[in-house]
């Protein structure tokens, strides 16, 4: 056949459709032909805008999946397995993808992707193209050309006939490309016969042949061995009138490569020489792989010595070490990489080099020899010195366990510590093992480097992975050596989050062991909302509190923690996520204490601060109970005996133990004192009673005030309050003039006094008993005594009674005014239907407590009413407290708790809300566990689209609110409704969305995730360990956990690992977080690398940034910052204000000056619209304001910008003077410059006039204003500010004078609709009609302003 194309027939019949042909440019190409793994230079092409080929319409996760890799590849020619199958997961969850995106993904299968292995990326591409097929993506020739491309980039045999075949039964059919592809198919086996038929197809169907054709032809040759045919169709394109390029030249050398000719490799280099054929780096690096690839390596260091290095040099060369390993040609490999450039350091060493090729040797599986000999070269050179540590955590990651041992006892060899988290990986390797014998390998393995397994490494690795009994289990640890404390706290966690709570609670009892609280926290209290075991709940809290000192036995420097702390803590949590509060936690308060358990006051007073205002009495006696600190535990049921002391018995043990005395005629007054105060502190009068006649019998025993003062108290608990007042007679008689009570006394008998219809008395007893002010203890069943003395008052609408007495508590000082105690004077004018009056109340506590009780109950009591001035208010009110962003979302919240979920939406569009992930959370928690389905739905609704908002989490409350209701229907239809909304569900949500179809019998539709617990990443190690095939969407969430809980960095270290796979909005909240803990340095680290990328974060989290770093003066963080944005970026984050502020801040505003002089100065005519889009108005203003002394420099640099056409600065001036009553040097500016221009800047004389309640100032600009061309918006703008300022003032006569002079000039829709209501109600209070249109709402403002 050789003999055919050499011919002068075939030379003829190329020459013969010479019209055809397709001319192309010396480094032309057609973008469609396709580039042989062995015949790189014709096959260069790489799509540089791959993601700009897709529509905006389809699924947003993919987009910024091919977003992604597109940068990739305009970084490094590269991109990893990875990314594409996170682009195949993503088409598959949403099963569907357009079909330029379906392309995109088919193209990127081939020489993209150089750490592969060719069959690897052949299966992958394989895989896409099944899933394409099975979805019914629409795919045409185009996808059938990029999957030929694909096939000879990875030197994939496949039969062009069958494939003709394949497209023919599809309906499609074959272009010029595809059958240009297919010859370089023929070629690529040195078939030129099958070259030939394809070629005079083309020729009997008129199609045209490019130079590929040529080079493909070349290529054929060589591979057949026939040099001298390849080096002929150089003259036979000359004679069809193509001229050969570098890239048909580099196909020639490659082929001479391949067959070792170096002399015919010089020859030829020269001849493109004298030809000025310029060969790129790249073309060179070609020829090297076909020398090494074909056992030429000695000639390599002959080709690499011609390199000119440019710029991309070292991408090209790390790609073709890649495939150079991939081939066996490690030592060429490592010729290459010691030829690229390293940058320095700023310590002045070079940047290390090298971590690729070590990854590389472990991914294609070289001997553990070869591995550790190039770690040891790299080292002695000063290229790597971290290489055995990467080929450690590479095969782990990869799970090569048999390499990952033998690293392991190297690394051990060679004095590095090994860690637990090293071995996480091989745990999970052996987690299909039903007889956890491969985990015990792993354990025992461990134990050969004295590593035990910590409670993390248990809790998150080892039982999970181990699908068998807790017996088994314990059974199989024991065999581990591991020690029984730590296997069995964690088989706890692991039966709580699986909700076996009684098999925990049995476990637990019968071993002595420190039980963490606070990772028991949240799966206990889990455990009981699904179990609703409250006994095994109880048992396990009494355990914990129990074990707290077995703490010391871990380590003993640790501190043993509150009792009282811990179990408070436990209750929080319970009464944080309790959907049937009102039955869960008085039924758990109250076996606390039949536990004799206590909890703190701090924590009462946040239990009781959490429920609000659903706290019944019941529930504040029993927490009243819990802290008094009266309670002893009950001592747990033992067969050993042991001894009590008497001040430590319970009542029943005093009670015996007197008895015995007793009859023995021994002496017990003392104990009977004892148990006397027990009998009180119990509340248990009939033995109170009964105790004190035995003890008045006693000639030993005398009736002293503080007796009479229990007897008092215990009388007035039980309502009997002649007998109360009996004894509060005899202690004054006794005490005399000495006497005193402690205010809990007082407070309770006030309270019965008031039940038994004497308020007077009452009050008068609280004003007039002196306190004992040494036994003042306000703890939180003191404050919860007051609030049911108050709250009593409040639900019988007695409201006179109950104002007065709260005046008298806090004027005689006893109480603490807080949220709490502030309720019940809400509350009263709530029962009595007196909303206004309520509404006024609760402004009084705003102004004299800073505190909102009821806030919530009147916010939706307002909004049903639709209410719209009162709930304003309220806002306003609210604001003053907590602050805008944070009464803003209550209000959404209690919109959608309404039904209002429009409303809530707008208001989640306002423009710079910020954030509050945490507060949004914890609502869409309170809905779902208070079964609340409808607000949730109405708050995924409010929410929609809105990126700054992560929406998972309300998917995910959702889904368990549905699933309570057994609704797999609605289930299924959250999932879709995430793949509308271009949401990628949760690895939490799909398992339980799994799980609860398959108990429903119903298909799943999505593969179930694996349930894995991932581990916090520990700040000691040397390396991070990533488990065996974990996905980008598992790091996703443990990236989110971390963030949520505060963990800020465990946050950082998985960004620094998993930056490209973490999304905007993720990589946003990180950057906020930072922020928020004034570690600015790390946030613009972050930033920047996403800059770097062409990605911002999300604006508002951008602009939050930019303004700490402008307050904390940080000039050369915002200048970096800076350096990376473009001119439209900066004007919408406001950039260039910012970066004026921080001049400010930093004291170099004349600087600053100075570089705005300068750019003006040296600005032409073209630049003009960029300068004046530049100069920071806001900023120049804080200028003028903290620098006086700058005035006349500022003026100066202001008029050459006006000589210029641009008047802003000047307009900036002339605020200033305006304000300062500077009038002539306004006026001045003014004429000169600005009274011709339609757009005038005012908005900073409005708001000083409204903070400084300046009507003159205003009237002044008013004044102003209609000399000038603004339009009436503008004006009404002004009047607006003029109305709001007299109505503060009071001066309502003047108020509708202005008004009506107001619409004499413009139209009443150009005032604002607050202004005007505001008017209305002046017109009201004066008894005059209001016979004028209130405007509607508009989002939009009226002002000129910047």
């Amino acid at each position: 056949m050789a003999s055919i194309l050499r011919s002068s027939k075939f030379v003829r019949y190329i020459a013969g459709f010479a019209r055809n042909v397709v001319v192309n440019t010396p480094r032309e190409f057609d973008g469609n032909f396709i580039n042989t793994a062995t015949a790189q230079c014709y096959c260069g092409a790489v799509p540089r805008t791959l993601a700009t080929q897709t529509s905006s319409q389809y699924d947003q996760n993919l987009e910024r999946r091919l977003r992604t890799l597109d940068q990739d590849v305009r970084k490094s020619g590269r991109v990893s397995r990875r990314d594409i199958e996170d682009v195949l997961e993503e088409i598959q969850n949403a099963r569907s993808a357009s079909s330029s995106q379906s392309l995109l993904v088919i193209r990127c299968c081939g020489s993209l992707v150089p750490e592969e292995l060719p069959e690897v990326r052949t299966k992958l591409v394989e895989e896409i193209w099944s899933t394409l097929n099975r979805l019914n993506v629409p795919m045409d020739v185009s996808h059938y050309n990029a999957l030929l491309r694909v096939y000879l980039e990875n030197e994939h045999p496949f039969s062009p006939t069958e494939f003709l075949s394949d497209m023919e039964s599809k309906g499609i059919e074959p272009n010029r490309v595809t059958y240009q592809r297919l010859i370089s198919r023929y070629c690529q086996e040195g078939d030129i016969e099958g070259a030939t038929k394809i070629l005079e197809y083309m020729r009997e169907k008129q199609m045209p042949v490019n130079e590929n054709v040529f080079n493909a032809l070349i290529f054929g040759h060589s591979q057949a061995g026939d040099m001298d045919s390849a080096h002929g169709i150089l003259t036979v394109m000359a004679q069809a009138g193509l001229e050969p390029s570098a890239d048909t030249y580099t196909t020639l050398l490659c082929g001479y490569g391949r067959n070792g000719n170096i002399k015919a490799i010089n020859e030829l280099l020269a001849e493109c020489e004298v030809r000025d054929i310029y060969l790129l780096d790249k073309d060179y690096l070609d020829i090297v792989y076909s020398l090494a690839t074909n056992g030429y390596s000695q000639y390599v260091p002959d080709i690499l010595a011609k390199v000119q290095k440019n710029i991309g040099y070292n991408q090209d060369a790390s790609n073709l070490i890649l495939r150079l390993i991939n081939k066996g040609c490690e030592s060429t490999a490592f010729e290459v990489m010691k030829t690229m450039s390293r940058s320095v350091l700023p310590n002045g060493s070079l940047m290390p080099i090298g971590n690729f090729f070590i990854r590389q040797l472990v991914k294609a599986e070289k001997p553990i020899e070869t591995i550790l000999s190039y770690c040891k070269q790299l080292e002695e050179e000063n290229m790597y010195d971290k290489g055995l540590l990467l080929a450690t955590e590479t095969s782990l990651e990869l799970g090569k366990e048999e390499l990952s041992y033998a690293l392991l006892e190297q690394l051990h060899k060679n004095g590095f510590e090994i860690r637990q988290h090293y071995f996480w990986p091989l745990i999970l390797l052996k987690a299909k093992d039903s007889s956890g014998n491969g985990i015990l390998q792993v354990l025992k393995n461990m134990q050969s480097y004295d590593l035990l397994p910590s409670s993390e490494t248990m809790r998150e690795y080892i039982l999970p992975n181990l699908n068998m009994k807790s017996s088994e289990i314990l059974e199989v640890l024991r065999d581990a050596n591991i020690p029984l404390g730590t296997s069995v706290s964690s088989v706890i966690i692991n039966l709580l989050q699986k909700h076996e709570i009684s098999e925990a609670a049995t476990i637990a009892a019968g071993v002595r062991a420190y039980y963490n609280p606070e990772l028991l926290k949240k799966p206990l209290t889990n455990a009981l909302q699904t179990s609703g075991d409250v006994d095994s709940y109880v048992s396990l809290l009494r355990t914990i509190y129990d074990n707290l000192e077995n703490i010391t036995k871990l380590n003993e420097t640790f501190e043993v923690p509150d009792k009282s702390n811990v179990l408070g803590s436990l209750v929080l949590e319970l009464v944080h996520h309790s959907k049937n509060f009102s039955q869960t936690i008085p039924l758990v308060l109250e076996k606390l204490v039949e536990q004799g358990l206590s909890i703190s006051t701090e924590y009462a007073e946040k239990i009781e601060s959490k429920l609000g205002e659903k706290m019944t009495d019941c529930i504040s006696d029993l927490l009243g109970k819990l802290t008094s600190g009266d309670l002893t535990p009950v001592p747990l049921k033992t067969n050993k005996p042991i001894y009590t002391p008497f001040n430590q018995m319970s009542i029943p043990q005093l009670e015996r133990l007197i008895q015995n005395l007793t009859s023995k005629n021994q002496e017990t007054i003392g104990l009977k004192k004892h148990l006397f105060t027990l009998y009180y502190r119990d509340k248990n009068l009939e033995g109170i009673e009964k105790l004190f006649e035995d003890l008045k019998k006693d000639p030993k025993f005398e009736g002293t005030a503080g007796i009479y003062a229990q007897l008092l108290d215990a009388y007035a608990s039980n309502n009997k309050l002649d007998k109360a007042l009996e004894q509060l007679d005899l202690i004054k008689k006794i005490e005399g003039e000495n006497f005193q009570l402690d205010e809990s006394k007082i407070v309770r008998l006030a309270a019965v006094l008031v039940d038994n219809g004497q308020f007077e008395n009452a009050i008068r007893l609280l004003e007039d008993t002196p306190k004992d002010r040494n036994n003042t203890n306000r703890g939180y069943a003191y404050n919860s005594q007051v609030w049911r003395f108050l709250n009593s008052l409040a639900e019988k609408g007695r409201t006179t009674e109950l104002y007065q007495l709260f005046d008298t508590l806090v004027k005689n000082d006893y109480i603490d005014v807080n949220n709490i105690l502030l309720g019940p004077l809400i509350r009263v004018h709530i029962v009595n239907n007196e909303l206004d009056t309520a509404i006024e109340k609760l402004e009084w506590c705003v102004n004299q407590f800073k505190a909102t009780p009821w806030k919530n109950e009147l916010t939706c009591r307002l909004i049903q009413l639709e209410d719209a001035e009162k709930l304003q208010k309220l806002t306003d009110l609210s604001t003053v407290v907590h602050g805008e962003i944070n009464s803003l979302y209550d209000l959404v919240f209690a919109f959608v708790e309404c039904g209002r979920v429009r409303q809530a939406r707008k208001i989640l569009e306002t423009p710079g809300l910020q954030s509050r992930p945490k507060k949004i959370n914890f609502a869409c928690e309170r809905f779902q566990q208070e079964g609340l389905i409808t607000p949730l739905e109405g708050l995924k609704d409010a929410t929609r689209d809105l990126n700054y908002i992560d929406r998972t989490d309300i998917y995910y409350q959702l889904l368990l609110s549905y699933i309570k209701q057994g609704e797999p229907e609605k289930c299924l239809n959250l999932w879709t409704q995430m793949q509308e909304e271009d949401l990628a569900p949760t690895n939490q949500f799909l398992l339980t969305l799994g799980s609860f179809l398959q108990e429903k019998g119903i298909e799943v539709p999505f593969v179930v995730p694996q349930p894995q617990i991932q581990a916090r990443p520990q700040e000691t190690t040397h390396f991070t360990v990533r488990p065996v095939e974990n996905s980008a969407r598992t790091n996703q969430n443990i990236f989110k956990q971390k963030l949520q809980k505060g963990d800020i960095d465990g946050s950082l270290q998985i960004a620094a690992v998993y930056h490209d796979n973490l999304s905007i909005n993720d990589i946003s909240r990180l950057i906020e977080k930072l922020i928020h803990n004034d570690r600015l340095n790390d946030a613009t680290s972050i930033t920047l690398k996403l800059l770097d990328k062409d990605k911002y974060p999300v604006q508002k989290i951008f602009r939050f940034l930019l303004n700490r770093l402008a307050s904390a003066g940080d000039i050369h963080s915002l200048e970096q910052i800076g350096n990376k944005l473009n001119a439209s970026v900066k004007k919408l984050v406001s950039f260039d204000n910012r970066l004026c502020h921080a001049n400010i801040v930093a004291g170099k505003g004349e600087d600053y000056l100075n570089k705005l002089e300068k750019d003006i100065d040296s600005t032409n005519s073209e630049n003009l619209s960029i300068i004046s889009g530049q100069f920071p108005r806001g900023g120049a203003y804080g200028i003028l304001e903290h620098h006086p002394n700058l005035t006349d420099k500022y003026e100066q640099i202001a008029i050459k910008y006006a000589s210029k056409g641009i008047v802003g600065p000047l307009n900036v001036l002339w605020t200033k003077y305006f304000i300062s009553n500077k009038d002539e040097k306004a006026t001045q500016i003014w004429n000169e410059y600005l009274k011709d221009s339609p757009r005038i800047m005012f908005q900073k004389i409005v708001q000083t006039a409204r903070e400084t309640q300046d009507e003159h100032l205003i009237q002044k600009l008013i004044n102003h204003l209609k000399i000038s061309n603004v339009t009436e918006g503008a004006t009404g703008n002004a009047y607006s500010c003029y109305l709001d300022v007299l109505i503060a003032k009071n001066k309502s006569e003047e108020v509708v004078n202005v008004f009506e002079k107001a619409l004499t000039e413009i139209d009443i829709n150009n005032i604002n609709r607050t202004a005007v209501l505001r008017v209305k109600e002046v017109y009201e209070k004066l008894g005059k009609e209001f016979s004028h249109p209130i405007p509607t709402k508009n989002k939009f403002s009226n002002g000129e302003e910047e």
